[in-house]
């Protein structure tokens, strides 16, 4: 931990973070953790289901213009497994766990799993899964959804913060819901929906969420809209690849910032140099930025 009062240092619903840059969901392995952690403040685990998942079959990605899409379909051991290798992420930086879940019961029982492991700093719902319980369509596009899973998971995870990730659909009635049912954060955006198709073959080749600089102004404009609209911290995410970027989400903002599909292609110390040359040309702190967008 650090103070705050270092010139990257934030604090996220009470968590010191030696700097505002996190990896999303999904794209940080426990194998390479180690190697990496130091360009984050905080280390957000691949998400985990109650139950095993295989995940897609192939082809699960596509490079597209601005981007790519990917279909990976949560691949994930387990909670059961994932709590065992535990270890693998103290790293010396908070853990935050993503989890996801068919129904809001198994959302709840996930939260109840972690709720006495004191590695875990906090809690991400993914909230932008198929749900069984709503005929199939996406879960939590809906206000009512979403509190329904967010006060289930308050009841069973009343010590540790609870993130909310939403989708860009409806996005500020779904974070005023997971505000009055007792979130303590908002996670910005998800991946959008989209498509890829092979003309040769003449098929969709992959079908997923886009993510990577294509996202990133509606991603702005998500947080933007959002933090005026609830009294909660905002993690913002969706095309996050320079240092430039990282500001531009906490001037919107975001107290902190997620990076995504660049940390494939781009080295996180990298984006966290380049942000805090910022900081030095600008002379402010990063705690400073959500107050100061003219």
């Amino acid at each position: 931990m650090v103070a705050r009062t270092s010139r990257l240092g934030v604090e996220l619903c009470g968590i010191l973070l030696a700097n505002p840059l996190m990896p999303a969901a999904g794209t940080l392995s426990k194998e390479v953790v180690g190697d990496v952690a130091t360009a984050y403040g905080a280390i957000v685990a691949k998400t985990v289901t109650p139950e095993p998942r295989a995940g897609n079959p192939p082809p699960r990605i596509a490079e597209v213009s601005s981007g790519m899409i990917n279909s990976i379909g949560l691949q994930n051991p387990g909670i059961a497994r994932f709590l065992k290798d535990l270890d693998a992420f103290d790293v010396g930086r908070p853990m935050i766990v993503s989890v996801a879940a068919d129904t809001a019961e198994d959302f709840a029982l996930m939260c109840r799993q972690l709720s006495t492991h004191s590695r875990v700093a906090a809690v991400e719902l993914n909230l932008s899964c198929p749900n069984l319980e709503h005929a199939g369509a996406t879960f939590c596009t809906i206000p009512g959804s979403v509190g329904e899973v967010v006060a289930a998971c308050r009841k069973t995870l009343p010590d540790k913060p609870l993130l909310a990730k939403l989708a860009s659909e409806n996005a500020v009635e779904n974070a005023l819901a997971a505000e009055r049912s007792g979130a303590d954060a908002l996670t910005l955006i998800n991946t959008i929906p989209a498509l890829s198709i092979d003309a040769w073959e003449r098929k969709v080749f992959v079908r997923g969420g886009l993510s990577g600089p294509a996202i990133k102004p509606i991603a702005l404009k998500v947080v933007y809209d959002v933090s005026r609209a609830v009294n909660l911290p905002v993690i913002g995410c969706g095309g996050v690849s320079r240092g430039l970027d990282v500001a531009e989400f906490m001037l919107a903002g975001a107290t902190a910032v997620q990076i995504g599909a660049a940390s494939f292609v781009r080295e996180p110390q990298r984006i966290l140099k380049e942000f805090s040359s910022y900081l030095t040309e600008t002379g402010l702190d990063a705690c400073e930025l959500t107050t100061t967008l003219g």
